[in-house]
C-alpha cells in the first residue's frame, strides 16, 4: 500500500481554492446582479431575481464556509446543486449547437467530483472543524 504523507495538505489545497473559486464567482454577480438575474430571466425561470440573489448568495457564503472547512461534509452540496443545475438547464442545451460547450460542462463536472471528493474525505489540516 502507497503511504502519502501529504494527503492532508492536497485536501487543504482542494478546499482552499474551490472556497476561493466560488466566492470569487458569487462577488462578481453581486457586484452585476443583473448579469445573473438576465441571465435566469432568459431561461425562463420563473422568480429569476429572488433565484439570481439566492445563487449569488449561496456562492458567497458556502464559498467561506468550504473556503474555512466548516463541515465540508454538508457545506459543498448547495454548490454542486448550483452546479448540476447549471449543467442540465445552461450548458446541456446549448451542447446541440455549440459543441465546443463541452469545456464548460467537462469543468463543471470536475468541479463537482472535486466537491464530493472534500464531502467523503474531509476538509484537510488548517479546518474550522474536522
Amino acid at each position: 500500500m502507497v503511504n502519502y504523507p501529504y494527503k492532508n495538505q492536497g485536501l487543504t489545497l482542494l478546499r482552499v481554492i474551490l472556497g476561493l473559486f466560488f466566492i470569487i464567482a458569487g462577488l462578481i454577480k453581486l457586484f452585476n446582479p443583473q448579469m445573473i438575474i438576465g441571465m435566469l430571466g432568459n431561461l425562463g425561470f420563473s422568480a429569476p431575481v429572488f433565484l439570481g440573489w439566492l445563487v449569488l448568495l449561496t456562492e458567497i457564503i458556502f464559498g467561506i464556509l468550504v473556503l474555512i472547512g466548516w463541515r465540508t461534509e454538508l457545506t459543498v452540496w448547495p454548490l454542486v446543486i448550483v452546479l448540476v443545475v447549471a449543467l442540465i438547464i445552461v450548458y446541456l442545451p446549448q451542447f446541440k449547437t455549440n459543441p465546443m460547450v463541452i469545456i464548460y460542462m467537462l469543468f463543471h463536472i470536475e468541479t463537482i467530483v472535486a466537491l464530493v471528493t472534500l464531502a467523503m474525505t474531509g476538509p484537510g489540516k488548517l479546518a474550522v472543524t474536522r
